[in-house]
């Protein structure tokens, strides 16, 4: 039986709660938990913010070579945004703008097709806006955008990320889940003290058993503001 595992985790630019910029104990993490894909929100690498431009390099290590990246705001070099990183080789990237105004911060969708031992996988990561009106006008630029990637051919799809919708009932909510599976995933936000689910995860992937967990030790609840989630799929 084969086996894939994710790391879903807005880092807060890799600053912990401490007040430490230290992209290496989420390297960490990743070795600790034999982390296959990181699909990173809210990564820094601007100057001005603390970010270098080896902070993808640190966060990733030797093992994860395989890079996407999405840059929401730009600075010279550096740039702050979602990532993926991976161990097994990015096939076709895509960064997705899911803006159809503009935005002090822009939202975007990083794609990857990678090349896994259950097979070629789809992978999406994406951080949606705090406004309500914003957020809605995003998840359906993002599943229309998910929809027009023509294939050659059809691979499971996984989509996870920083949703920031907090509202129950929601119509968000709804619209995502009619269009693919949702992942049964506990609050994550704030890590300290988690009672809102912001961090969520769907799959389309007939064939594929698929899990999430939330991480919630004291080293885990002391590196961001927000939980990590482990998405493990198998077949």
């Amino acid at each position: 039986m084969s086996r894939v595992r994710f790391l879903c985790f807005n880092i807060h630019g890799g600053r912990s709660l401490d007040g430490k910029r230290d992209l290496s104990r989420i390297h960490a993490l990743m070795e600790r938990l034999d982390i296959d894909i990181g699909v990173f929100q809210e990564m820094e690498t601007r100057s001005s913010r603390g970010g270098t431009t080896d902070s993808v390099s640190i966060l990733a290590g030797d093992g994860r070579p395989h890079h996407l990246h999405g840059a929401s705001l730009a600075e010279g070099k550096g740039w702050y945004g979602n990532l993926i990183v991976s161990r097994h080789p990015i096939l076709r990237g895509l960064v997705h703008n899911l803006e159809t105004a503009p935005s002090l911060e822009p939202r975007n969708a990083v794609d990857a097709l990678i090349d896994t031992p259950l097979g070629i996988l789809r992978v999406i990561g994406t951080h949606l806006s705090l406004s309500l009106l914003e957020r809605w006008s995003e998840a359906q630029n993002l599943l229309r955008l998910i929809q027009a990637v023509e294939e050659k051919e059809r691979h499971p799809l996984f989509l996870m990320g920083d949703i920031n919708e907090w509202q129950w009932p929601s119509r968000l909510l709804r619209y995502l889940n009619r269009a693919m599976t949702p992942l049964s995933c506990k609050s994550t936000f704030p890590s300290l003290f988690p009672v809102l689910k912001l961090d969520r995860a769907w799959y389309d992937a007939p064939g594929i058993k698929a899990v999430a967990h939330r991480l919630g030790d004291r080293q885990s609840r002391l590196l961001s503001d927000h939980l990590p989630l482990i998405i493990e799929i198998e077949k």
